[in-house]
């Protein structure tokens, strides 16, 4: 297909070891949600992602060129420690960072973070950065686990921050790792589409080729810009296997992503790091420490990180079931979500990882 203005290069990065597709964590869910939006739902399973790459593709970075770390602070918004932690204001406990991921269908402009109701939090990751800067690990909670919520009993934890806002999503999530949420980081889908412009494009293989809304996606290499990497990876029904093709295409746009972010061609271009930071940024909602100086920081302990490295794993579930108002929900894996917890305290995520059932992988 036709490349993307500017974005005519070769893909040099390194590619991203994933076993898992996003599309499959979230099979179970139900169809009939309080506000259902079913050509937005597939960004709940990619947003994240996106996430996780743009801050280790920022913390790499922050090393590299302090105004980056400048530009982000100047662009993102961030938010007061009351409005993400609530009156506790959070706190550090045990070794490792651990924070929360949240991707976001709806424009966050248009969001009280404090008084949320009828918002769920569809997406929940908890990445953990270990203190010896070693492999990073992204643990996916899918959001209908059934978990106790404060003040409100048994319920989905996506629930959370409809309840309470986010400082409620931000306990629940905090009780359910067993160990305090050291950051929380929110992206909206708009910053999808900017930060794949403000690359060039973005260069992704295909397994199949199809033609949808216009674009047409051979197999093989493609250089998509925001809208069609858009209408890439939402695209199911051209395929015969339907969503684990497109969780394939998603993963596939992943890896182009990474690669592009951290290819030579990007990190020699401190004009390309600083429009890509100064696009994205404005769709970051971020807690007041997650900053340049913390960035900057972390990015020297972090920096032998590359995407392979990125180890994905998914909360210890027992299966679906019922709750007893008939509502479709996951259960929890009690026994195995103690040696989650242990984990995440100790900061031995990583050896977690490696001896973990095969369901939760």
């Amino acid at each position: 297909m036709t490349p993307a203005p500017g974005a005519d290069r070769s893909n040099s990065g390194v590619p991203m070891t994933d076993n898992t597709t996003f599309d499959d964590l979230f099979d179970h869910q139900n169809e009939e949600q309080q506000r259902p939006r079913k050509k937005k739902r597939v960004w709940r399973k990619v947003l994240v992602a996106l996430l996780i790459i743009v801050i280790l593709g920022v913390l790499g970075i922050g090393l590299y060129v302090w105004s980056v770390g400048r530009s982000f602070d100047k662009n993102a918004n961030q938010l007061s420690d009351e409005q993400v932690f609530g009156k506790s204001g959070g706190g550090k406990e045990g070794d490792g960072t651990n924070i929360l991921l949240l991707g976001s269908d709806e424009s966050m402009k248009d969001v009280d973070v404090n008084d949320s109701r009828g918002l769920r939090s569809d997406t929940i990751m908890v990445m953990h950065l270990p203190e010896d800067g070693g492999n990073v690990q992204i643990m996916s909670i899918p959001r209908d686990t059934y978990v106790d919520i404060e003040g409100h009993g048994k319920s989905k934890i996506n629930s959370a921050l409809s309840y309470g806002g986010l400082p409620l999503a931000v306990s629940t999530v905090s009780d359910f790792i067993g160990t305090e949420l050291d950051h929380v980081a929110i992206i909206d889908f708009e910053g999808f589409k900017a930060l794949t412009d403000s690359l060039g494009g973005v260069t992704v293989n295909s397994e199949q080729a199809f033609e949808k809304n216009g674009y047409t996606f051979t197999k093989g290499e493609n250089v998509l810009n925001g809208d069609q990497a858009l209408t890439f990876v939402r695209e199911r029904k051209q395929f015969q296997d339907g969503d684990f093709q497109r969780a394939r295409n998603q993963q596939a746009f992943i890896r182009g992503l990474t690669n592009e972010m951290i290819s030579a061609d990007t990190l020699s271009n401190p004009k390309k790091i600083q429009d890509m930071v100064k696009n994205f940024a404005p769709y970051m909602y971020v807690d007041s420490g997650l900053d340049a100086k913390y960035i900057s920081s972390t990015a020297f302990n972090m920096r032998d990180v590359r995407p392979g490295d990125i180890e994905f794993f998914t909360a210890p579930v027992a299966g679906v079931g019922t709750s007893p108002d008939g509502q479709s929900i996951v259960n929890v894996d009690e026994e195995e979500l103690k040696k989650v917890r242990d984990a995440f305290k100790n900061d031995t995520v990583a050896d977690y990882v490696q001896n973990a059932p095969e369901a939760h992988l």
